[in-house]
């Protein structure tokens, strides 16, 4: 069946990976929503109402619970580490220094809170203070002594004292994929401290070597600038370009240096440690979710609030650790610039998601009527296709491939198949089928055009032995997906072959037992074959399950009076037409 029928939109699954333990990770469950009473609780009511909050994810609430019994209880190690790390993941920045003060006083139980003091104290240029806290931390594990090292680097070359941290960067080492990113802290430490031959020949390594090209092509551009070698960073940025050519970032970089615009100012001593920082943090996003991701990227706000890459992931990591609220505010707080567009982008799908699809549709709106971009065109396009408005989607869809096609630049085969899927629910087959042939020409070996268009063709009795070939290969290429086995099935009906096509819907029934059409499917498929009592059974569940109108009346018509025995001459009379040109 199509997969524009078979698909409905789901909220996202959060993963919960920390324990209770404050000391195996130093995070944990965090919760939706919970008052603080009028009356100040006691000690341990106060410690019982945030695990209450952390259990159902309300940051802000085990924040204020963990300060109150803390504030009651001055002293306790495993409170000032509890009420440090909900803090820092509610963004209570100043609260969250405060407490990792205290927590690191007690001796910093869970190796996160002399982290984070280290980048408060940077931040605030208090640079000896944050190479103090550093010299006398704990045992780290390799990942925070990674950052350590680089905190430290950095709060030396804040207090003056280069030499010194450049002689402990060269013997820095790490091991795996903490190992690149090494590089590329080394040149920034190079730069400040002025040796500019170093540091360009680092900045070069980093480049070709980085996990993140962005940001280091960024950088090194930058470099570039600030020695006037203008062309050398224009090539760099084009050839950066030529394979990424829509990248806000290094877009903007290039069309402030074709404008003349003076070179980007050299990080200060907190930004480049938030820069160091952000790759191996971004790294560890990248592999898992927990909350001790969002206290990394948390440590790095800190450090450049303005880093708007870091804010626009710490959105992402929110998120997915069933913090959407805070990730909404880390959205929306990304200003206009390169990042604005994908940071409302991703702002709207999150408030989409969150069941808000008025407001995440009038968002879209005001977004493409603001800036006339084809990324705000795109999800006012997608919102509208799942929630009713096929009609005005397929127009969006269509100015979005006409652009693309206008400035000489690729059409994703998604555009295309797309605009089929809702000029088919308009009712419009021709044109559904162009633009299906379309998609199938953009991305030949897709299983849902495949599907979809061989759909079409076997529901209406058209090119069958062609149409199925395609689902034969959509299923071959996607066999878990039920509404394309489901497609497979009925074009074995279609074709006339029953019994395979009894154990393939059977299988698609099996595959999707909440889809109407592939109970309704089978049901008609049993009776072809004598097994009319299942047939029954089939459509009834079929008719349980909230068909089509069309569908619907076309079930009570069999339960009353059977299935016509005509149902597949007259298609298997047309299988042989033209194949596609």
């Amino acid at each position: 069946m199509l997969a524009t029928k078979a698909r409905s939109r789901e909220h996202d699954r959060m993963k919960r990976v920390l324990g209770l333990s404050f000391i195996v990770l130093a995070s944990g469950l965090l919760s939706a929503c919970v008052s603080v009473p009028d009356e100040e609780p006691s000690v341990y009511g106060a410690f019982l109402a945030a695990r209450y909050a952390r259990e159902h994810r309300d940051a802000d609430g085990a924040a204020s619970y963990y300060a109150t019994a803390l504030n009651q209880s001055p002293g306790d190690v495993t409170l000032a580490d509890q009420a440090y790390i909900t803090a820092l993941l509610a963004g209570r920045m100043d609260d969250a220094a405060r407490y990792a003060g205290e927590s690191v006083a007690m001796g910093d139980p869970s190796r996160l809170a002399g982290l984070y003091l280290s980048a408060d104290l940077m931040a605030r240029r208090r640079y000896d203070e944050a190479v103090d806290v550093l010299d006398q931390a704990p045992p780290y594990g390799p990942f925070n002594a990674f950052i350590a090292e680089i905190f430290l680097h950095w709060a030396l070359i804040g207090d003056g004292r280069s030499d010194i941290a450049l002689t402990q960067a060269r013997r820095m080492t790490a091991h795996g994929q903490l190992l690149p990113f090494i590089a590329f802290h080394r040149a920034l430490l190079e730069e400040a401290a002025g040796d500019l031959a170093a540091a360009d020949q680092g900045y070069r390594a980093a480049v070709f070597g980085s996990a993140f090209p962005r940001m280091t092509t960024q950088l090194y551009g930058a470099f570039l600038q600030r020695q006037g070698e203008r062309e050398n960073a224009r090539a760099l940025y084009e050839e950066y370009l030529a394979t990424v050519p829509t990248d806000p970032v290094i877009s903007a970089a290039l069309a402030r240096l074709e404008a003349g615009g003076r070179p980007p100012r050299r990080p200060t001593s907190a930004e480049a440690a938030a820069l160091a920082a952000f790759g191996p943090s971004a790294s560890l996003a990248a592999q898992t979710d927990m909350d001790l991701i969002a206290l990394y990227l948390r440590m790095i706000q800190r450090l450049d609030p303005d880093m708007h890459a870091n804010r626009i992931l710490l959105g992402e990591v929110l998120q997915r650790i069933n913090l959407p609220d805070a990730a909404l505010v880390e959205y929306a707080a990304v200003p206009e610039g390169p990042l604005y567009i994908p940071a409302q982008v991703d702002l709207i799908w999150l408030t989409a998601r969150l069941n808000r699809m008025e407001q995440a549709t009038a968002m879209a709106r005001e977004l493409l009527a603001e800036t006339g971009n084809n990324e705000a065109r795109l999800i006012l396009a997608d919102l509208l296709r799942v929630n009713g408005g096929c009609g005005e989607a397929a127009g969006l869809y269509g100015d979005v491939v006409a652009d693309r096609v206008a400035n000489g630049r690729l059409v994703d085969w998604r555009y295309h198949y797309f605009r089929a899927s809702c000029l088919f629910l308009e009712g419009d087959d021709e044109a559904a089928e162009s633009e299906y042939l379309l998609a199938l020409g953009a991305g030949p070996d897709q299983a849902q055009v495949l599907n979809d268009l061989g759909y079409l063709w076997i529901d209406r009795g058209e090119r069958l032995d062609e149409a199925f070939a395609m689902v034969a290969r959509a299923a071959e290429l996607e066999p878990e997906a039920g509404h394309i086995i489901d497609s497979l099935g009925w074009a074995h009906y279609r074709l006339g072959n029953y019994e395979a096509a009894v154990l393939t819907l059977e299988r698609a029934a099996a595959l999707s037992p909440g889809s109407a059409t592939a109970n309704f499917h089978l049901g008609d498929a049993y009776w072809q074959v004598g097994r009319r009592l299942e047939a029954r059974f089939q459509w009834r569940r079929a008719l349980d399950l909230e068909p089509e109108a069309d569908e619907r009346e076309a079930l009570l018509e069999r339960l009353e009076h059977g299935l016509p025995d005509v149902d597949s001459v007259e298609f298997v009379e047309s299988a042989q037409q033209p194949a596609i040109p």
